[in-house]
C-alpha cells in the first residue's frame, strides 16, 4: 500500500515531464516553421537615364535572368501568399506564394501620380487559380489561415543587389554590396538545389502541361 502511494505520484511526475517536453519541442518547431526564409528573388540595377533603370531579375529555378526597364526612383516587387494556420505549420506545411508584378515607383507621392511609371506582370494568366481554390474552402477543418498580396521595396541602386526573401507572413528583401568590376564578374548569384540545364523532372513536365491545357481550354 505504501509502495503504491509513492509510485502513483512519481508515475504521474513523470507524465507531466513528458507533456511538458512534448511541448516544449513542438513550440520550437512551430517558431522554427514560422520563422524560416528562403530566397525566391534576386535583383540588380543599371542606370540608363534620368531615373531610369534596367532591372534584371532572375526567380523560379533562377535559371533565366530577365531584364525589364523602370522608370522612378525605388523597385517594388508583388506576391499572392497563401498563410497557412500555426498547426498546419506544425506539420510541415509552408505558406505558398507566386510571385506577381515587378514595378517602379517614387518616393515622392505627387510624382507618383505625376510622373511616368511601368509594371510588369511576371505571373501569366491562368484558367484556374489553385491558391483561390484552396482559400474559398472555410470548412472548420481548413488549414488556410488567409490569402493575402505582399509587396516589397527598395532603391534602385547600381551598387547593391537585392535579395527577396519569403517568410511565413509575407517578403523581406535584403541587399548586398556588389563586387568590384575588378574583383569578380558582376553576374547575380544565387545559392539553390537545382542545377541549370537540367531538364525538368516528371513532376514539372506534368504540372506545366496541365496548365498549358487549362490555359488552351480558358480561352
Amino acid at each position: 500500500m505504501i509502495k503504491r502511494i509513492f509510485v502513483l505520484p512519481f508515475l504521474g511526475v513523470v507524465l507531466l515531464a513528458g507533456v511538458f517536453a512534448l511541448m516544449l519541442t513542438a513550440n520550437l518547431y512551430t517558431f522554427h516553421r514560422l520563422t524560416d526564409e528562403s530566397p525566391i528573388a534576386e535583383l540588380s540595377f543599371m542606370a540608363t537615364g534620368a531615373r531610369q533603370y534596367q532591372a534584371t531579375i532572375a526567380y523560379g529555378d533562377f535559371c533565366t535572368p530577365e531584364h525589364y526597364a523602370l522608370e522612378g526612383d525605388q523597385w517594388r516587387l508583388d506576391a499572392l501568399f497563401l498563410k497557412w494556420h500555426p498547426w498546419a505549420n506544425l506539420l510541415g506545411l509552408d505558406s505558398l506564394y507566386r510571385i506577381e508584378r515587378l514595378g517602379g515607383r517614387y518616393r515622392d507621392s505627387a510624382e507618383e501620380n505625376t510622373r511616368p511609371r511601368r509594371a510588369y506582370e511576371l505571373h501569366p494568366e491562368q484558367g484556374i487559380d489553385l491558391a483561390v481554390m484552396i482559400e474559398r474552402y472555410a470548412g472548420w477543418l481548413s488549414p488556410v489561415d488567409t490569402l493575402f498580396g505582399s509587396s516589397v521595396y527598395h532603391d534602385m541602386d547600381e551598387a547593391f543587389v537585392y535579395r527577396v526573401y519569403r517568410g511565413q507572413s509575407g517578403l523581406l528583401v535584403r541587399k548586398t554590396r556588389r563586387p568590384a568590376p575588378g574583383d569578380a564578374d558582376g553576374v547575380i548569384t544565387i545559392d539553390i538545389n537545382k542545377t541549370c540545364g537540367r531538364n525538368p523532372g516528371l513532376w514539372r513536365r506534368a504540372v506545366s502541361f496541365t496548365a498549358g491545357l487549362v490555359r488552351s481550354d480558358s480561352r
